[in-house]
């Protein structure tokens, strides 16, 4: 911790959001590119996830 407070991974997580940033991740064109995925969440609840649980 330093003197602030302030630990090495909260930095770390500080310079990896601005590096984030200034690659564009809040950019409204670099969002349009992406498609939407295959399946939505509550599908693949039902398909993959209970059962898996339930294995």
């Amino acid at each position: 911790m330093t003197q602030y407070g302030m630990s090495e991974a909260w930095a770390q997580g500080l310079a990896d959001m601005a590096i984030a940033q200034n690659a564009g991740i809040y950019d409204a064109e670099q969002k349009s590119l992406t498609s939407p995925a295959p399946t939505d969440f509550r599908q693949w609840c039902r398909e993959v996830l209970k059962p898996a649980v339930l294995a």
